[in-house]
């Protein structure tokens, strides 16, 4: 195959940093954005010298087009994501898949019946830290794991202020970390009951912070904290962590201190983070820049991107389970 031509669908947060990174990826050629808000995407368009279409339906018409980037709002994935499977454009979605389980498992039958490549953007599963620790359990050095913890907590300058109301705890930031739960214990959920709490957030009407527990079918246990609440200056910015315990081992990741230290009058002593999408000269590294060349080349060479739509189907069905376990008050079978 020739060098793969894709556009992007949403000029906002992620979509800017896709278009950034794809137009300068080897085997890909950015053809073009588009965005409900035609300004951005044409600022966007005239730096990157590219094209830019008015709407994605005139994108998924054009035979420029061989496949898409998926960066709209989260609840807002479904349609067009269906419209692309029927133009027969291969398909990156940012995660989660969807926000209703209906609407992921519609989006995966589409993907398949119209015989396109359908990745989901867990950026985690392309984090050196996470797949090292996913590559020591699967040798069986930890034994048989009996117990993983997650953590993950951000400034309530990032997520609540750019969503609002519109931000939803366990299908933006959680959704993460349920997926490397998942991926890492490999086994099958049974139940889970979780906690939360609105203090900070209360006028947003969108919660702090939420503790969930979770049951595996084999009697391994679980337990997901995650907070959007941390004060603006948080040094790390993110604070996350996994522990895992297993009969004959213990792993951990911890995504804080990062090797590189700042101190500052104006900003005070910061941790800045390398491993998401740092930016140097202008290009973005780091996870995001693998995951969309994973994209690229699963496409053009055939290779493995690593996760499945099931998975990622998976990862929205015990996230809408928490979600229900806190709004009903009550453990959620599976």
């Amino acid at each position: 195959m020739n060098d793969l031509r894709i556009g992007v669908i949403g000029t906002g947060f992620m979509g800017k940093m896709h278009a950034n990174i794809f137009r300068r990826l080897p085997n890909c050629k950015l053809v073009g954005v588009t965005d409900k808000n035609l300004s951005a995407a044409s600022d966007v368009a005239k730096k990157l010298g590219i094209k830019v279409f008015n709407n994605y339906n005139e994108m998924l018409s054009s035979e420029e087009i061989d496949a898409v980037s998926i960066c709209v709002s989260d609840a807002e994935h479904l349609v067009p994501a269906v419209a692309a499977a029927k133009a027969k454009k291969h398909i990156l979605l940012e995660k989660p898949i969807a926000t209703v389980e209906d609407e992921a498992e519609l989006i995966v039958e589409e993907a398949s019946k119209n015989n396109v490549k359908l990745a989901v953007g867990h950026l985690l599963r392309f984090d050196s830290r996470y797949r090292m620790l996913k590559n020591t359990i699967d040798s069986g050095e930890l034994g048989q794991l009996t117990s993983i913890y997650t953590r993950r907590n951000s400034p309530i300058s990032d997520g609540p202020a750019r969503y609002g109301r519109q931000g939803n705890l366990t299908l933006h930031v959680a959704v993460h970390d349920i997926d490397l739960v998942l991926w890492m214990m490999n086994k099958k959920p049974i139940r889970v009951y979780a906690e939360s709490v609105s203090i900070a957030n209360k006028s947003l009407g969108i919660e702090d912070a939420i503790f969930a527990s979770v049951k595996f079918e084999d009697g391994s246990i679980g337990c997901l904290q995650y907070n959007w609440a941390l004060p603006k200056n948080f040094p790390t910015h993110i604070d996350a962590k996994m522990h895992v315990i297993g009969t004959k081992g213990y792993g951990s990741v911890d995504c804080a201190d990062q090797g590189v230290w700042i101190c500052s009058d104006s900003e005070g002593l910061v941790f800045p983070d390398l491993t998401h999408w740092p930016e140097f000269d202008g290009q973005i590294a780091g996870n995001l820049r693998e995951e969309l060349s994973g994209f690229v080349n699963s496409i053009v060479y055939g290779e493995d991107f690593g996760i499945t739509p099931s998975e990622a189907v998976d990862s929205v069905k015990l996230a809408l389970a928490i979600i229900k376990s806190i709004q009903n008050e009550t453990v959620i079978t599976l």
